[in-house]
């Protein structure tokens, strides 16, 4: 499934955010979207969503404008978890992720045994079927972020946008969350994040799109984009930048303020 953006214009209110970016997902890869605060990247994935209309350019799915699909064609095709997601107040885990198949409904066709397995490979794959009788306001942060993990899945779509996914998670619940992505990619999905973490997005994607200023300062697999000079540029931060000794991603070392001021 291809997802790509010409042109694209995007904002809020007459507010530009995003003038005439071009960018192509990469098919079959885990990309994440990195860059400072109000950069631009979850309005990017916003507008690669179909959540928010551009005033200029076309995003195009397997080659349509997006925009002339159904929500429900939409929905079918591509799993979106929204920043900061917010679940009605006592619904339980497993009702929660059954929500990601309504797409799949219809009229004349309510729950179905495709249903029934869906849901329960979700839960399965995020290792929540012993709790999907909890209330999801009863679980931890992470616990939490999986529910909404799980919800997506169960739409089961071959590519997933997910914004911030890892946002206020402590490190071990961001390693989780990560390493159940690298899962979900291994089983063929296509993968796109917005991430805070330059090396957590060196370490785990395939493929970075920096961005600064609403517009793309570069794109490529970690090893080859991301260095001193592209850190400096995009986060306006002095760093090392060595190889992982784990993974030979590279690793970010900001440099520390009173070593700068020598």
């Amino acid at each position: 499934m291809s997802l790509e953006a010409g042109g694209l214009g995007l904002g809020y209110e007459g507010r530009p955010v995003i003038d005439a970016l071009d960018v192509q997902i990469a098919e079959g890869r885990i990309t994440a979207i990195v860059g400072p605060n109000a950069c631009g990247k979850s309005t990017l994935l916003r507008g690669l969503a179909r959540l928010l209309r551009p005033s200029a350019g076309t995003v195009l799915l397997d080659g349509a404008d997006i925009h002339t699909l159904s929500a429900r064609e939409v929905a079918t095709r591509i799993g979106v978890l929204p920043q900061q997601p917010v679940a009605p107040d006592g619904i339980t885990v497993g009702d929660l992720v059954g929500r990601g198949r309504h797409p799949h409904q219809r009229w004349l066709r309510q729950w179905s045994a495709a249903d029934e397995r869906a849901v329960s490979r979700a839960l399965e794959v995020t290792s929540l079927t012993d709790l999907q009788g909890r209330p999801v306001d009863e679980l931890s942060g992470g616990q939490r972020q999986r529910v909404w993990i799980a919800l997506v899945l169960a739409q089961d779509t071959d590519l997933l946008l997910l914004d911030e996914p890892t946002t206020f998670l402590d490190l071990a619940h961001q390693v989780e969350v990560l390493d159940l992505l690298t899962d979900l990619h291994a089983e063929g999905r296509t993968i796109v994040a917005v991430l805070h973490d330059l090396t957590m997005a060196c370490r785990y994607a395939d493929e970075l799109v920096a961005m600064r200023g609403g517009a793309i300062v570069a794109q490529g697999p970690p090893a080859e984009i991301v260095d001193a000079d592209l850190v400096r540029r995009v986060f306006g931060l002095d760093a090392v930048v060595i190889p992982d000794p784990t993974t030979g991603a590279p690793l970010v070392l900001p440099e520390p303020r009173r070593r700068r001021a020598q």
